[in-house]
């Protein structure tokens, strides 16, 4: 799932305004979708709807969660509600999800209980890329259900180093994996860039 990239932004349905061309491969190789919708228009629903099959106001997340803890911080994706995740770690696959969570921040939520075996990210709206702290400056990067201050690096290559070792070690038997990058949603910082945000200190 890609963050805030409209389907005309990419090269391979006609954009002028940048190349994309491993994406445009990607779309030569597999399928186009020219008439599609979505259960919200921003992140949190969107996932809701995603992962449940269900309206996101049904799933208790009828907006987005956010990390200010005066808005909504303190809830997440109703614990009744069934994830994809569950029903295929139920039928026998093994379950990985890497990249942004955004469906509750108390460790209730976590991915780890709601189907999924693996899970390597963060569960905020965004972090920065590098210090992987949220919008609030709080340190937001985890491994499974606990946070992991020991890993350094780029976020868009972290979830897709973790996702691609997922991958090679459950190809023998049946996997599912949700890989949910952050790129191409702010805070906008490449490879080389250096870390924008402090830690206790919000955006």
């Amino acid at each position: 799932m890609a963050d805030d990239l409209g389907y005309g932004d990419l090269s391979c349905y006609g954009s002028q305004n940048g190349k994309t061309p491993h994406l445009d491969q990607l779309a030569a190789r597999g399928m186009r979708f020219t008439d599609f919708h979505s259960s919200g228009a921003v992140c949190s629903p969107t996932r809701a709807g995603l992962l449940t099959g269900r309206y996101q106001q049904r799933a208790g997340i009828d907006g987005v969660v956010y990390a200010d803890p005066r808005k909504n911080r303190h809830h997440g994706l109703q614990k009744n509600e069934i994830t994809l995740a569950q029903c295929l770690q139920d039928a026998g696959y093994q379950t990985g999800m890497f990249g942004k969570w955004h469906l509750g921040y108390q460790r209730q939520y976590n991915p780890t209980f709601r189907g999924f075996q693996h899970f390597v990210g963060y569960v905020s709206g965004n972090v920065d890329y590098f210090a992987h702290l949220d919008g609030t400056g709080v340190f937001d990067w985890w491994h499974n259900a606990e946070l992991n201050r020991a890993e350094q690096g780029y976020v868009t290559h972290l979830i897709n180093d973790h996702a691609v070792n997922f991958i090679r070690q459950q190809r023998e038997k049946p996997f599912f994996v949700y890989i949910a990058h952050e790129a191409v949603h702010s805070p906008y910082q490449g490879p080389g860039d250096q870390p924008m945000r402090k830690e206790g200190v919000g955006d």
